[in-house]
């Protein structure tokens, strides 16, 4: 007997298998996507970088990869006018300029257990082939460099500005040299000789010293009469003497004090005639103030040679000024302002002057080393300034290797060491000038010089310097200004104390103080100072810094924001940067140049000296594999980053844990808030995306200038996969970048207006709503430039005070293939009905024979009930059936 499945039997069980497809397997499938989403992506980092399990190679396409960015570029039209006249600049915006740009990542380190993989990343810039505007395009901008280096530069400048006082000092003192303090040493060694050789006569003929030094005088006396006659000072011939004249003579009772002892009334100090100083002091003075009673009573009575009567004295006078001022400024040119001028021969020359100081050298070489070549532009002569008063000769003969100055002046070893020792003793405090000269007290040096003539009055030629604080004597014009008189001790500390203007530091904290209206949260009370509450920078806080009263405190700050810092060549700093360097507040180069790197002279200079040496002094606002234009000088070496591959350890797959080491940011970390006193901050960059999202807590490293949250806020689709769509924001007004762009490391990077540079950014992203897979993403970064006067930057700005310099944009999104596969891995397989049509999973198989054996056994089911007799055919309605007994029936009797 054959057994068939009736059709009614077979179409319940055809339903019964769709049902199973659409009520069993189809959840158990599509609910089955996320888990297998997340298993598939849990190693998602690891696997995109790894070529092996164990990262000892790198995937290809993640070695090396290739994307663009576009460049704007937004630049000043009237550049010559804004530095000329200070006018408004306008600005025309260039671009875009596309840029293919290639990271190359090596794999340096992994640690499977920790979950964290380290690697190197390089970028180079390659003008893309599609680019709209030309890479070489020139842009004119603000230069960033200058500014701050005026900043920088300042204490040094400061520095400069006093050694070239001392420079000019010892110039000065140099001449003095040639012109009295030489003379007045030959001088008084000459008489120091007579006196002992008249002495020894006078001893040897039973006499003593006093009679020998009377006689010394006596010799004078005899000397100005024949002097007298022989310039026929009478009037009346050559015959007649002053002795025959006045008919008096000189007398002297003593002269050994005048010789020996004499000493200066009041100071006490040494003007002995037998002493250089006493021999300037005396002839100085006779030449000042030529004999007279009153005149000769002075000297008289100091040098202890009074007469009997008036014409004695003055006698005697006349005889003394001969014999001390004549031996100084006849026999040894002593006094002879215009000697080097001399053409007959009548005046001491140069090689005899230098002799007197232990140099010998003949006259044209002597000359030549002192006054330099004439017509010759070059300030080589020891006595030599420049035009501007900013250059002296003596400054650049010591600053000279030994080797090359004795070529450049034609000396041997011992001159050159003669000449050097006699000069440099001068600039370092070797040597000395007695006050004692010019009517003061004490002795001049080059460092006293400088501190005296800082706060006070120069002591040598009246007046005051243009680079004091009494600024040239403009300070104390106004009435209500007294002019600054400091102590030199306290001109010296505000100069070079701890605090001293000359300083980076000191030079550093008085400029923030000018600049942000605050001092550093510092205690200055310390030493060195130790974090504190910052206080209010006026003259009552500079007063206290300083040691000097409002008055000076307030010529402190006229002086450090006028003449010394400011932004024209009218100030002395940026100035001296743009004459000696050829370094401008604007720079007009291309996006090349700006981009990856342009060559600034005076960052060479503060490198190695020498502004012109390539191999330094390099800038760049992007960071390429090497400087643009440059003989191949590497910008680095590359960024390392350390990335969680979600493996182990409590971080999400992708996130960043560090770059370079640290978990910081670059330019604000642990190091610039030391640097810095605190004024700038750390910024973490752990948990920062890597290509994937959470949801809760992501956040975007942009670019390095910022950290930002990332908030998702709606869904979308991309390429027929659903995201969530997510955005990040760097507001520009409260994201100053000045010392990312510096990095000094530094109270520099915190001060306002060093490089008011602000950025912003927009950022959107695509992340696929299971995995967090971000797929799509665009941004939009602008950076600008606080338009605001540099003094006026201590408050975050405006936007309308910005305005924009350059502006990034770049985007990427999945591509075709792998938006096609995804869709069908997570979208398609999450569909019900459809999600075994990719065939993608065993699964996929079975749910196909049950809709295929389902569909099949409905089909026959129900073709099988359409053929099959219906009720009624079935039955027997003839009367022999009607009629047949109930119990013959097959089915009761067993037959």
């Amino acid at each position: 007997m054959t057994t068939m499945m009736s059709p009614r039997n077979m179409l319940i069980a055809g339903i019964v298998l769709v049902l199973l497809n659409v009520a069993a397997l189809a959840p158990m499938a599509t609910n089955a996507v996320p888990d297998a989403v997340e298993d598939n992506f849990e190693s998602f980092s690891k696997d995109s970088a790894c070529a092996d399990a164990d990262c000892t190679e790198a995937e290809e396409d993640w070695a090396s990869s290739t994307g663009q960015r576009d460049f704007y570029g937004y630049s000043i039209t009237n550049v010559a006018d804004v530095m000329a006249n200070g006018t408004a600049p306008t600005y025309e915006k260039i671009g875009p300029v596309t840029y293919d740009i290639t990271t190359t990542r090596t794999i340096t380190g992994y640690d499977a257990t920790a979950g964290e993989l380290t690697y190197n990343s390089v970028k180079s810039f390659e003008c893309a082939a599609d680019t709209a505007v030309p890479c070489d395009t020139e842009v004119s901008q603000l230069n960033i460099a200058f500014q701050t280096q005026v900043i920088g530069a300042t204490g040094m400048a400061i520095g400069g500005i006093m050694d070239a006082t001392k420079a000019g000092f010892t110039a000065g003192m140099l001449a003095q040299d040639l012109e009295s303090l030489g003379p007045g040493l030959a001088a008084s060694q000459a008489m120091s000789a007579s006196y002992a050789d008249a002495v020894a006569g006078a001893m040897g003929a039973g006499l003593n010293e006093t009679m020998g030094a009377n006689g010394v005088g006596a010799n004078f006396y005899a000397g100005w009469d024949q002097f007298f006659a022989a310039n026929n000072m009478s009037g009346a011939g050559e015959t007649v003497t002053y002795s025959m004249l006045t008919t008096s003579s000189a007398s002297f009772d003593n002269l050994t004090y005048a010789f020996n002892s004499a000493v200066f009334p009041g100071s006490g100090e040494d003007v002995s005639l037998l002493s250089d100083v006493g021999t300037m002091v005396f002839a100085g003075h006779c030449s000042a103030f030529p004999t007279d009673l009153a005149n000769a009573t002075t000297r008289a009575t100091i040098w202890n040679y009074m007469g009997s009567d008036d014409a004695t004295t003055i006698a005697n006078d006349y005889a003394m000024c001969y014999g001390i001022g004549g031996n100084f400024a006849n026999n040894f040119g002593g006094g002879d302002e215009a000697w080097m001028f001399d053409t007959t021969g009548a005046s001491v020359n140069a090689s005899a002057r230098l002799s007197y100081l232990g140099i010998t050298m003949d006259n044209t070489a002597a000359m030549a080393m002192l006054f330099g070549i004439p017509g010759d532009d070059a300030i080589t002569g020891l006595l030599e300034v420049s035009e501007s008063g900013t250059e002296f000769g003596v400054a650049n003969f010591l600053s000279m290797e030994d080797s090359a100055a004795m070529t450049a002046y034609g000396m041997d070893g011992a001159t050159f060491a003669a000449v050097k020792g006699w000069a440099g003793a001068w600039m370092a405090d070797g040597k000395s000038l007695p006050m004692i000269l010019l009517g003061g007290s004490g002795d001049m040096t080059a460092s006293l010089f400088v501190n005296t003539t800082f706060g006070a009055e120069d002591p040598l030629n009246g007046g005051y310097l243009d680079n004091s604080l009494n600024l040239g004597g403009f300070w104390g014009i106004p009435e209500s200004r007294d002019n600054i008189a400091l102590d030199p001790a306290v001109s010296g500390n505000a100069l070079y104390g701890p605090l001293g203007l000359t300083t980076d530091t000191g030079a550093a904290i008085f400029l923030y103080g000018e600049l942000s209206g605050m001092t550093p949260p510092l205690n200055f009370s310390t030493n060195p100072p130790t974090p504190g509450a910052p206080m209010a920078w006026d003259e009552a806080t500079i007063g206290a810094l300083y040691g000097v009263d409002t008055n000076a405190a307030a010529a402190m700050r006229a002086l450090m924001m006028g003449p010394i810092y400011g932004t024209t060549a009218e100030s002395f700093v940026p100035g001296f940067l743009m004459s000696s360097f050829g370094t401008t507040p604007y720079l007009t180069q291309s996006f090349n140049n700006w981009l990856l790197g342009w060559h600034d002279p005076v960052n060479a200079f503060l490198a190695t000296g020498n502004p012109m040496d390539m191999t330094v002094g390099w800038t760049s606002l992007e960071t390429n594999e090497t400087y643009y234009s440059s003989p191949n000088i590497a910008n680095g070496d590359g960024t390392n980053y350390t990335m969680c591959t979600g493996e182990g350890g409590d971080c999400d797959q992708g996130e960043t844990l560090a770059e370079d080491g640290s978990t910081q940011l670059s330019w604000r970390n642990d190091a610039m808030f030391a640097a810095t006193f605190g004024l700038i901050s750390p910024e973490s960059l752990v948990g920062t995306t890597g290509g994937f999202l959470t949801g809760t807590g992501d956040k975007v490293d942009v670019s390095g200038y910022a950290v930002a949250d990332v908030t998702c806020d709606g869904t979308s689709t991309v390429k027929g996969i659903p995201v969530d769509d997510c955005s990040a924001t760097v507001v520009a007004t409260e994201r100053n970048i000045q010392a990312n762009l510096l990095e000094t490391y530094s109270l520099l990077d915190a001060t306002p207006g060093a490089l008011p540079v602000y950025f912003g950014s927009e950022i959107t992203m695509q992340a696929e709503e299971l995995s967090g897979l971000i797929i799509a993403g665009e941004s939009a970064s602008t950076f600008y430039l606080d338009t605001r006067a540099h003094t006026s930057q201590a408050t975050a700005p405006s936007m309308s005070d910005l305005v924009p310099v350059f502006e990034i944009k770049s985007s990427s999104m999945i591509a075709d293939d792998d938006a096609e596969t995804m869709e069908s891995s997570i979208v398609q397989n999450q569909d019900k009905m459809t999600y075994w049509t990719n065939f993608d999973s065993w699964i996929d198989y079975v749910t196909l024979l049950f809709w295929v054996g389902g569909i099949a056994m409905i089909g026959m089911g129900m073709v099988g009930a359409a053929n099959a007799p219906s009720e009624e055919e079935g039955k027997d309605f003839s009367a022999s059936a009607e009629e047949a007994p109930a119990e013959e029936s097959p089915a009761e009797d067993g037959e």
